[in-house]
Parts: C-alpha cells; sequence; structure tokens
C-alpha cells in the first residue's frame, strides 16, 4: 500500500479474511502516524473495533475511500493491562463515539480522548465490561489468525 511506504507495516493477503481490499499489521507506537496517513489521502473512518484474545486486546480501524472504494483494516494489538491505546478522535472526529463504544464494552482506555465515558450503558450502577471473555472462552490469536505470525513465529510457540 503505496500511502504506508516507509512504515514499518505488515500487509497481509490471505484468501480467508474477507471484507478489506487490504488488511495492515501495525504496531500500537505507530497507530496515528499510519491513521494520519489515511485522513491525508483522503479516507474516512468506517468503524473502530475490538476483539479479546488470551494473549492480548485486538483493535480493528476500518477505513474507506469514495473515489477509490475499498476498505483498508488496520489491525493492532495492546496488551491485557493496561489496556489502553491512543485516541485517533483529533484525527477522525467519527472516532469519538466508536472509541467511546470500545472503552464501555472492552475496557480499553483511549489515552488523550476528550470525553471517555460509557455511551449506552449506564455509569451509575454497571461494573465491568460485557464484551470481556472469562478465561475458558478465549481463543488464542494465533489459533484464529495465523497468517498475522510468520511461520518462524509458530514454530518457536510450539517449542
Amino acid at each position: 500500500m503505496e500511502l504506508l511506504k516507509g512504515l514499518d507495516i505488515k500487509l497481509i493477503s490471505d484468501e480467508r479474511l474477507k471484507g478489506s481490499k487490504y488488511q495492515i499489521l501495525i504496531s500500537p507506537e505507530i497507530l496515528r502516524k499510519v491513521v494520519s496517513k489515511f485522513r491525508e489521502e483522503g479516507y474516512f473512518l468506517e468503524d473502530v473495533m475490538a476483539m479479546e484474545f488470551k494473549e492480548c486486546l485486538h483493535l480493528l480501524y476500518r477505513f474507506n475511500h469514495f473515489e477509490n472504494p475499498g476498505t483498508a483494516t488496520v489491525r493492532v494489538s495492546i496488551d491485557k493491562e493496561p489496556a489502553e491505546i491512543e485516541t485517533i478522535s483529533d484525527i477522525y472526529s467519527g472516532a469519538l463515539w466508536h472509541e467511546r463504544e470500545v472503552f464501555e464494552f472492552f475496557g480499553i482506555t483511549f489515552k488523550n480522548h476528550p470525553d471517555l465515558k460509557p455511551l449506552l450503558l449506564p455509569a451509575e450502577d454497571f461494573e465491568g465490561h460485557p464484551l470481556r471473555k472469562t478465561e475458558k472462552d478465549m481463543k488464542s490469536i494465533k489459533d484464529v489468525f495465523p497468517m498475522f505470525f510468520d511461520e518462524t513465529d509458530q514454530e518457536e510457540e510450539q517449542s
């Protein structure tokens, strides 16, 4: 993907991944830089989602373009403790509500978000995060998305 040239990304091409023209793995440290590149090139933010795995929380940022349609999904994994990442709401104001929803349902803190409070659930009497899983219900990210890992990563895991 030309607009991300020079950045440390991993472009994933795998027929098992549906719904996006591009699947891009990045580290949390370059999220804002990557998102800014999409903004500069005229992409709009479709949504922000999260998933929980045994090893991490996994966020998906989906972008699209009116003149050159095709969804690009930026994927970033973060530690569960502390479950935090920088906000992109100052780059895409539409992320304000998406990040609040992810915060509410997964407990991920978006650092420097201007209004990080529950969006749908009552703040006073609701405890926990309804989309977090119990240990027995979690799968490994390597089992669900093996295409994200090099064969050497998978061999090390099995040793």
